[in-house]
């Protein structure tokens, strides 16, 4: 998987973002949420997203939705009603189950981008992949692998894959 990239027949007008719903502790990943909002932005990429307004998620959920662009939050039922992380930027979709807003997500985007995040976040991580491999969709994934933050996740998915 080291390396591997394709070259797309299409331009990628909406992404999927699954990612931490905390700044994290490493400086540098908020730096690169700046960089990934500033190229959102310029290409007038729409966002789906986990919702709310914190974290990684909801700093680049803000800065697309305030320049214009389309954001869709796909938040668990449970946490919407509690407002755990906030309101959510743009149009608010409730699911039922993490399955369902990966589910849900996978319909409205043609990418994903993976921020660095905890265990919610590999979970969505590995739905999506499990999900190519069954054929169930083909959309690329990517690793926004800040600081070397995905760097034991990907040798342990090339060593998996020999």
């Amino acid at each position: 998987m080291e390396g591997t990239s394709r070259t797309l027949p299409y331009t990628i007008r909406f992404v999927g973002l699954l990612g931490s719903h905390s700044l994290g502790r490493n400086p540098k990943f908020m730096a690169n949420m700046v960089d990934l909002e500033r190229e959102l932005v310029r290409r007038r990429i729409s966002l789906a997203y986990g919702g709310g307004n914190v974290g990684l998620q909801g700093a680049v959920a803000s800065t697309v939705f305030t320049n214009s662009g389309l954001v869709r939050g796909f938040i668990l039922g449970y946490i919407a009603t509690r407002r755990v992380y906030g309101p959510t930027y743009g149009v608010e979709h409730t699911v039922s189950s993490n399955y369902y807003k990966y589910f849900e997500m996978n319909h409205a985007v043609e990418a994903f981008i993976i921020l660095p995040g905890g265990v919610d976040t590999m979970e969505g991580l590995f739905t999506l992949i499990s999900w190519v491999s069954e054929g169930l969709h083909n959309r690329p994934i990517g690793l926004l692998n800040i600081d070397g933050y995905f760097d034991n996740l990907i040798k342990f998915l090339d060593d998996a894959v020999r």
